[in-house]
């Protein structure tokens, strides 16, 4: 099997995994009795993990290896599985090691994946890689919503260490991408890639939506279920902009190829900004579609157009801490988005957090036409 092919089926079942826990996590915290400041307390604890670990992550994977922190993220993620089938305590560790996860995984591959794949198709091969990312998210969010409905959440977790835990030997059997390991101390390479520009607007972008779509996860779920609607239509709506991103993701890995990449990602961040204001005006099902479409079609374009906007800026040497940086926008984003939502929704009600998204998502597209260089 071709390395970037293996490492693409790698990541798919590792964000399919992920994407089980999504519409299952906040309902079962619900169960065991927290509110909605707890919940978004509990589900903040993932982002915080990552940002703790990504420092040393992006380091390693310049330094040490791209694979090898690949899979003790891989391996970390699993475990999580079993961590969620524990009293509330071991479940909060879980959260912790889904976290650890992310932050060793999203790096590392990412940077392996830009040392495989061959310069001029550089854009359609990070458009395939988060095609199966939204395809395994969006199949795991179906999968769970349906799962949790009729047997509950235990199968569920277990099924994360199922679908994660097999993939380990094909990881590890992979070429290693690291020619020239990086010398210095890690957090050197941090500030040079820091200096770049285009790497400093695609992280800024990409925290403002995480914050968005992190806050839409955790409190979404209860919104619908407050309102009468079954688990399996919080993972049927997921899965629907899921599938949208998906089907938006290979187009947007052509366009980026022939045209700046930067660019392509503003009409991205544009789109997505209106489908959260078409959720906040219709906010359910089947409405709420609508909103959902713009919403899948906008992170298909602006997801491997900011990817590849990092890759093209930064130095192969550096781009482990690059991607680590870029990625930790991602655990910034979740760890800031729900605890202000849940606080928000505390005293407002759980309405709120569609003002706050849409609101969110338009200031961050704004922040990233002031930040992005003149081309």
């Amino acid at each position: 099997m071709p390395p970037v092919l293996a490492l693409h089926l790698v990541t798919f079942f590792f964000f399919l995994a992920y994407g089980l826990a999504l519409p299952v996590l906040p309902l079962y915290l619900k169960a065991l009795g927290l509110g909605s400041q707890a919940i978004g307390l509990a589900v903040a604890l993932m982002p915080l993990a990552g940002l703790l670990l990504r420092p040393w992550g992006g380091h390693a994977a310049d330094a040490w290896s791209r694979k090898k922190p690949a899979a003790i993220g891989l391996l970390a993620s699993a475990l999580a599985g079993l961590c969620y089938l524990g009293r509330l305590p071991l479940v909060l560790v879980g959260r912790l090691f889904q976290g650890a996860g992310m932050a060793l995984f999203a790096p590392s591959t990412l940077a392996h994946t830009s040392d495989l794949a061959p310069r001029e198709a550089l854009g359609r091969v990070m458009g395939t890689r988060n095609l199966l990312i939204g395809l395994g998210v969006m199949l795991g969010t179906a999968l769970g919503g349906f799962l949790v409905d009729r047997f509950g959440p235990r199968p569920v977790f277990l099924l994360i260490l199922l679908v994660q835990l097999p993939w380990l030997p094909l990881l590890l059997s992979l070429p290693e991408g690291l020619e020239a390991p990086a010398g210095g101390r890690w957090w050197e390479g941090f500030l040079r890639a820091l200096a770049i520009a285009d790497v400093r607007a695609a992280t800024v972008a990409n925290a403002g939506f995480a914050t968005v779509f992190a806050t839409l996860q955790a409190f979404y779920p209860i919104y619908l279920v407050h309102r009468g609607f079954p688990a399996s239509w919080v993972g049927g709506f997921f899965a629907y902009y899921s599938l949208i991103s998906v089907f938006a993701r290979m187009p947007a890995g052509a366009l980026v190829d022939r045209y700046d990449s930067a660019r392509v990602a503003v009409y991205g961040f544009a789109a997505a900004s209106a489908g959260f204001f078409l959720l906040w005006l219709f906010p359910t099902p089947w409405p709420a579609f609508l909103g959902g479409t713009l919403m899948g079609a906008g992170a298909g374009v602006y997801l491997p157009a900011n990817i590849v906007t990092v890759t093209r800026a930064t130095p192969p040497g550096l781009r482990g801490a690059a991607f680590s940086l870029f990625t930790a926008s991602w655990d910034a984003g979740g760890l800031v988005g729900p605890p202000l939502a849940g606080v928000l929704v505390a005293a407002a009600g759980d309405a709120a957090l569609f003002p706050f998204a849409a609101l969110g998502a338009l200031l961050t597209t704004l922040a990233y036409l002031a930040l992005l260089p003149s081309r």
